[in-house]
């Protein structure tokens, strides 16, 4: 057994301690659906039904179903509903305030309600009020994975989107699964959508690659947003060895030309393992136009990735890299090639692997491979 693996925390041990913890706290829970149809809606009401079995005071203060509403809503409580029940319900955060249940459910985070605001920005006040949240959201109302499919959907979304870091104020974010080939076939078979609707969104986001893009989308989103929270719980309690649910990869670079393609690779390198990316450089100087020219096409191509891209400052680039990597519980490193044919103590990249603990570190070396370009390879 490697000293590494000596001090690395049980995973059982370490999932235990961040469930019951979880469990203890958890105040605002949300089911995340990918598709209209997908059942978020129905897993939110069905988890009320349950807590209210148990004796809980739920109540449904925002909500939009399809059908029979008293069917859809049968055995729950709604905010000021009369006895016949509309199809949809806009929330009103004043009034679940002075009914003060112990459990509110809100249909579509996202949606905005009268004030035009979506319904993600009162939640903080009823999460105040000690109310727990039950809600649901559309996996394309995440800003970034609205982004990315707009080309493939053909139109940008009409709603509010919600910011991504809006996501680590979640303490669950549950995935209503259903295989794409499953909620075609319920959409044709249930009242859901008009005929006319299913028709326009047969050709737009009911495709069936678009559905599979999408699931794949909100499987990513679960995976990250479980990093975040074991990230966090790790901090909390002092662990310093990494240990999470995706890797988290960081490429070091300088201030040089034509490292495209070495961002690129490293990129791909992280993608075949469903791996965090990242790119860092630190400056320890002013840098010319024509560095600061460089250093602005690597960010935006990082970006570009979905990779983050991330500037430090200090006086000295090994300190500023290790403390970045330690902070950021990195799992791997990528350091640039050496140009000295030995390894001298003191240079950048011995210092950092001798201050670097429980983290892979990757050495690229110079390959030339045609007249004027350098391959970097590991």
């Amino acid at each position: 057994m490697s000293s590494r693996d000596a001090v690395r925390p049980d995973p059982m041990e370490v999932l235990k301690r961040v469930s019951a913890e979880t469990r203890r706290r958890v105040l605002f829970r949300v089911y995340l659906g990918y598709a209209r149809g997908a059942g978020a809606t129905t897993a939110m009401l069905d988890e009320a039904r349950r807590r209210s079995g148990r004796g809980t005071d739920v109540i449904v203060a925002a909500y939009r179903v399809h059908g029979d509403a008293d069917q859809s809503l049968r055995d729950v409580e709604v905010l000021g509903a009369a006895r016949h029940r509309r199809a949809e319900m806009r929330l009103d955060v004043d009034a679940v305030l002075a009914r003060n249940p112990e459990v509110v459910c809100i249909d579509d985070l996202a949606e905005a309600d009268a004030d035009g605001k979506a319904r993600l920005e009162s939640v903080s006040r009823l999460l105040a009020a000690g109310i727990t949240v039950l809600a649901t959201l559309h996996v394309l109302s995440i800003k970034s994975t609205a982004s990315a499919f707009a080309s493939m959907l053909g139109k940008a979304p009409p709603r509010p989107l919600i910011e991504d870091g809006a996501l680590e104020a979640i303490d669950e974010l549950e995935l209503v699964d259903i295989t794409p080939a499953d909620l075609l076939q319920r959409l044709r078979e249930q009242q859901i959508l008009s005929p006319a609707e299913l028709a326009v969104a047969l050709q737009r986001d009911l495709r069936l690659n678009a559905l599979e893009a999408l699931r794949e989308s909100a499987f990513r989103v679960i995976a990250e947003h479980a990093d975040r929270q074991l990230v966090g719980f790790m901090r909390e309690n002092d662990v310093d060895t990494p240990w999470e649910v995706r890797g988290r990869i960081v490429l070091c670079i300088a201030p040089q030309r034509d490292l495209e393609r070495r961002i690129r690779r490293a990129h791909a390198y992280a993608a075949a393992q469903d791996a965090k990316f990242a790119v860092v450089s630190v400056r320890t100087r002013q840098l010319t136009d024509e560095e600061k020219a460089w250093m602005g096409g690597y960010a935006a191509l990082t970006h570009q990735l979905g990779g983050e891209y991330v500037h430090l400052h200090g006086r000295s680039v090994a300190a500023a890299l290790v403390d970045h990597i330690h902070e950021s519980l990195a799992t791997e490193v990528i350091l640039g090639h050496r140009r000295r044919s030995r390894w001298l103590p003191g240079d950048t990249t011995s210092e950092v692997i001798r201050r670097l603990s429980g983290v892979d570190v990757h050495i690229l070396r110079a390959e030339a491979v045609g007249e004027g370009r350098i391959q970097a390879s590991m």
